[in-house]
């Protein structure tokens, strides 16, 4: 450790961050709340954004300006993803309004520090076992926290996946990636932690009474809790033709590697995305350099149910300016076989008897929650599409021990007291530590998480937080035709959503606004109240 000099106590104002640099040209975050400076490492652990130019409230939560990860000033610790690890936390005195930081230049510049098992259990408490269905976002995210609040029983991580868990919203961001490189931790992360996987391995019924879980192998696990995680899998659109060979879906990184496979070659394939959804139209943002590209959607413009039409209508025309072709408002009779070879799809047809031809078709449709496997479990009831619903800290009504997170759960959202299924990576990630709290505190506590959710469309980045299910009307602030803008979706006078576009750190700002229901009436909204003025420090 070395204590270098950071500057002037006096002219870090309270409520403010600011990002200095030390010793060997080592970067510092340093941030002031309640009269206390703080000192961390500076790049958020996610995809490392500059968290100076994020947001800072008193309660001293950290934001990243990118993608919404909050960490705790005073101890570095992550509370909100989609970051995994916690940031570096260095000590900090101030002698005769001189700052002095000690640093250890080497983990300072790594600038991540994963969880660590706070217990290492020899033998195991055998009686202790928590089985977790599902290797994505929220399972994944939910054994690690317990092995950091110091869980000393068995954990077990079941995925249908044959590889560790992944980064999966990098699969539809470029092309050109081995799986090494989107793998969220190495095996021996996992070892360390005294995490157990059963890879390739699916889970095939549940039994509450006995408290077992039976896998594809025949294999039965006991469990004295369980978390379900399992997540979504592609919608499917009952047509002729829709299981050709050349027809491909996006939520493995095999699909990833059949898609990139199929469009990535010398000669431009045709390409044809079914369904305006975010993974069609962020396929549809690497494929337009390598493809000629066609989209259909049902909808006026992409988007439009989530982001309202003039949003939507941004995006379209990014899209049609590198050439896409849209075929909105339309829906699709069948997927024709080509004349070459029937075993492939030769041309997507409309109702309406619009030929379009094709020798690569994505289906991005949306995604229905994995928990068929469920259906003949006793005390498990199903919604109409697939979900469950699950209690303010995501243990499944009328179970015992038994959480449901990420894309299966339906959960009361505070935020608009609705009852809500979200689809967000980070949102996944925070109901699985949020599970893992109720596991090793055996306390009840209220989930108050804003969604956020990111895409990636051709140059530009989307942002989005908060929640609208409906809304009465979109607000613009900023401009729709250069394409950097803010817009602020209302329900009556209240604000329940925002997204932008080249305005960072806006929605992180907001983000926080609405969560200490501190955000601006719509009116105001309206009357020209930019939302970045309203402090989160008073």
């Amino acid at each position: 450790m070395v204590e270098y000099n950071a500057g002037k106590a006096s002219e870090l104002k309270d409520g403010q961050m600011k990002e200095v640099t030390v010793g060997n040209n080592s970067k510092v975050l340093l941030a002031k709340t309640g009269g206390q400076i703080y000192a961390t490492s500076h790049k958020c652990t996610h995809y490392g954004a500059p968290l100076a130019k994020g947001a800072f409230s008193s309660e001293g939560r950290i934001i990243c300006p990118w993608h919404g990860a909050c960490f705790n000033v005073k101890t570095g610790d992550i509370e909100d993803s989609p970051g995994l690890d916690n940031l570096q936390s260095l000590k900090v005195t101030v002698k005769d309004d001189d700052i002095y930081v000690e640093v250890d230049e080497a983990a300072l510049k790594g600038g991540k520090r994963p969880p660590k098992c706070k217990v290492h259990p020899s033998p195991f408490n055998e009686d202790d076992v928590v089985v977790i269905i599902g290797g994505g976002a929220g399972g994944n995210t939910a054994a690690e926290k317990l092995r950091e609040n110091g869980y000393d029983g068995r954990i077990i991580l079941v995925s249908r996946e044959s590889y560790l868990p992944i980064d999966r919203p990098k699969l539809s961001k470029s092309f050109g990636f081995g799986i090494e490189k989107i793998t969220l931790r190495k095996k021996e992360f996992y070892d360390e932690l005294l995490i157990s996987l059963k890879l390739g391995t699916s889970a095939t019924g549940v039994d509450p009474t006995s408290k077992t879980v039976t896998l594809d192998n025949g294999e039965k696990l006991k469990y004295s809790s369980l978390i379900i995680a399992t997540g979504a899998h592609p919608r499917s659109i009952p047509i002729p033709g829709i299981d050709l060979k050349n027809v491909y879906y996006l939520r493995t990184y095999d699909d990833y590697k059949n898609i990139e496979n199929a469009v990535v070659g010398d000669e431009k394939k045709n390409l044809v995305i079914i369904g305006s959804s975010f993974i069609g139209m962020e396929v549809s943002s690497i494929s337009v350099k390598k493809a000629n590209v066609s989209v259909i959607g049902m909808e006026k413009v992409p988007f439009g149910r989530v982001l309202g039409e003039k949003v939507g209508a941004v995006f379209q025309k990014l899209h049609e300016n590198e050439g896409v072709k849209f075929y909105m408002q339309a829906a699709v009779k069948e997927i024709e076989p080509s004349e070459t070879d029937p075993k492939i799809g030769g041309a997507v047809v409309l109702q309406n008897g619009t030929k379009i031809k094709a020798d690569v078709i994505v289906i991005g449709a949306g995604v229905v929650p994995s928990t068929e496997f469920l259906k003949n479990s006793t005390g498990f009831t199903l919604e109409r599409d697939g979900s469950i619903n699950v209690t303010e800290n995501f243990k499944v009504e009328g179970l015992e021990n038994v959480y449901a997170i990420g894309d299966i759960a339906r959960f009361p959202y505070f935020g608009t007291n609705e009852t809500l299924r979200i689809e967000h990576w980070s949102f996944a990630e925070n109901t699985g530590r949020a599970a893992a709290d109720a596991i090793t505190t055996k306390k009840i506590t209220p989930f108050k998480r804003i969604p956020y959710f990111w895409s990636n469309q051709l140059s530009k980045g989307l942002r989005y937080c908060g929640y609208a299910s409906s809304f009465d009307d979109v607000i613009v602030q900023g401009s729709l035709e250069e394409v950097k803008f803010a817009a602020f979706y209302a329900r009556g006078d209240k604000i329940v959503a925002v997204a932008s576009i080249s305005i960072d750190p806006l929605v992180s700002h907001c983000s926080e606004l609405l969560r200490l229901g501190k955000f601006p009436t719509a009116t105001e909204i309206r009357n020209g109240l930019n939302p970045l003025t309203v402090s989160l420090t008073a």
